[in-house]
């Protein structure tokens, strides 16, 4: 018996060693302090920058290891398409929409060192989600936008924070 509790108690420490180096977030981006610029909007549906620029804030104040404000790195961003597509799946009903694929794509530039490294330009970010409204519709897509928005607020932090 005091074998089994000789390796339990091995075992255990040699887990909890490999997890001392661990630190929430992951590993630790090139820059401390990011600006977010307004986010600009030249995409067909009007109002999509606002909304947009929250969820993007939001994603990097979630971010431990990072700061908002003018800084070490700045953020740039542009909505550049807004897509409303019908969805069937029989061959008659194509103008009697059920539901709809609502996708939404973002271009970003990342630079460090005061505009003089580039990290990414211009890189594009997508997310999508279907919608199959009840009663109003206009309002149901409005409503559907901020969880989109939260995805590729998310990718654009990832990318953002990977180590380079």
């Amino acid at each position: 018996m005091p074998r089994f509790f000789t390796l339990l108690l091995t075992v255990s420490l040699f887990v909890q060693s490999g997890c001392s180096a661990y630190k929430l977030g992951g590993p630790k981006p090139t820059f401390s302090t990011i600006e977010i610029s307004p986010v600009r909007n030249s995409s067909t549906r009007p109002g999509m920058h606002l909304p947009f620029e929250q969820k993007l804030r939001e994603s990097f104040l979630s971010d431990p290891r990072l700061k908002l404000g003018a800084g070490d790195a700045k953020l740039e961003t542009e909505v550049v398409e807004y897509t409303h597509t019908g969805l069937t799946t029989k061959s008659d009903d194509a103008y009697t929409y059920t539901s709809y694929n609502i996708s939404i794509k973002v271009h970003c530039t990342l630079t460090t060192q005061n505009g003089k490294k580039v990290l990414f330009k211009n890189r594009e970010f997508s997310a999508s989600a279907t919608l199959q409204p009840t009663s109003d519709g206009a309002s149901e897509e409005r409503s559907i936008a901020p969880g989109i928005f939260a995805d590729i607020a998310a990718q654009i932090r990832e990318a953002a924070t990977t180590a380079w």
